[in-house]
């Protein structure tokens, strides 16, 4: 029967073998970057106590309590640690500094130093940033998605997009799973035409391509989207069902995931290069040490969030089909050649995913 409603078991056991892969190499990874990590603490410390303290603004667009704003929060702990609290970054709550969708042309202007945020809410200003978030039948986790972004060279493609705003990027985290959330079943994808889906970036094109409405809002809104009916339902990361409570307001969640999703940390330029070297260096490079450590919370949380809301009966989670998997691949190809024709950059980053998903056996055709 098309669109089975699966137990908890049932899921458990379907993504097993992917999340211990998954874990295993972040684990093995993170030990020697928490090495290192420990070591430049240690010596951050000695060196630069008694200095002058220099003190930042930060932008979180997350709903307060969820995994993305805790990688936010740790980000600026950890950077605070890293240079020996030479640079105190304070951290802000949804819309205090800005508004999320007008964080890039507010960080273009100096208003703030940072942001953590969501590049998806910004394709239509940089295209590029289709690419930072994970394309949809791409890296399917973490591991994945940090070695195209690191050793494949696609984060260099992303950065000079934003340099072109007066921002600097860097990636921070990446969710377990993100998929379509809904107050009625999916079995199959006809069942969303006509639906009020809130999507934002590749997801909104992706829905078009399926026939449902996409609407774009900010995630600290979507709780309320979704109680009051302005939206059926939303293409969201699997942590937010219990961190923000998206439990509460719908019934369903469907499998498998599109994609693996991932936030991102923005800097003004001028304040980055205001800094004095030393720490300008930390700033830039220690994100990939912090990263690494966060993300295996993020990841962990994303897991027992899924679980915790089937486990409690207030959401039921639904596999499609192959059939319907087979459209959603061909959907995919067609958003992957739409997005490498916008221009030579996005080509190249477009065929930097291309590679790297047949490099790991999963080619999209």
């Amino acid at each position: 029967m098309l669109g089975k409603i699966n137990n908890l078991e049932f899921n458990t056991k379907l993504n097993k073998k992917m999340e211990d892969k998954a874990m295993k190499s972040l684990k093995k990874g993170i030990f020697v970057i928490f090495i290192i990590f420990s070591m430049v603490m240690s010596l951050s410390t000695i060196c630069f106590a008694g200095q002058d303290v220099i003190k930042w603004k930060m932008q979180i667009v997350y709903p307060p309590g969820s995994a993305p704003a805790l990688m936010g929060t740790e980000w600026a702990k950890g950077i605070e640690k890293l240079t020996g609290g030479r640079l105190k970054i304070q951290t802000f709550p949804p819309g205090a500094l800005a508004g999320a969708l007008q964080v890039v042309n507010m960080l273009e202007k100096g208003v703030f130093d940072a942001s953590a945020t969501y590049g998806a809410l910004y394709t239509g200003l940089i295209p590029e940033a289709y690419l930072e978030v994970g394309l949809p039948q791409g890296p399917g986790d973490y591991a994945e998605y940090r070695d195209l972004m690191y050793n494949k060279g696609l984060i260099e493609i992303v950065r000079e997009a934003y340099a072109e705003h007066n921002i600097f990027f860097t990636p921070v985290g990446a969710d377990k799973t993100s998929n379509f959330t809904t107050n009625f079943p999916v079995h199959r994808l006809s069942d969303l035409k006509g639906k009020k889906i809130r999507a934002v970036g590749i997801f909104a094109k992706y829905c078009q391509k399926i026939g449902c409405v996409p609407v774009t809002i900010p995630g600290s809104e979507l709780y309320m989207a979704l109680k009051l009916g302005t939206v059926d339902g939303a293409i969201y990361g699997v942590s937010g069902l219990m961190d923000t409570k998206i439990h509460e307001v719908v019934k369903y969640y469907s499998l498998p995931t599109i994609q693996q999703i991932a936030g991102s940390i923005l800097i003004n330029m001028d304040s980055l290069k205001k800094l004095p070297p030393d720490i300008r260096k930390i700033v830039k490079e220690g994100t990939r040490y912090i990263n690494s450590d966060t993300s295996m919370q993020y990841l962990t949380r994303s897991e027992a969030s899924l679980h915790e809301a089937v486990r409690i009966g207030s959401v039921k989670t639904i596999t499609l089909p192959e059939e319907e998997l087979i459209k959603s691949r061909a959907l995919t190809k067609a958003l992957w050649d739409e997005l490498a024709a916008i221009s030579p950059r996005m080509k190249k980053g477009v065929d930097l995913y291309r590679q790297h998903m047949i490099d790991l056996g999963r080619p999209i055709k």
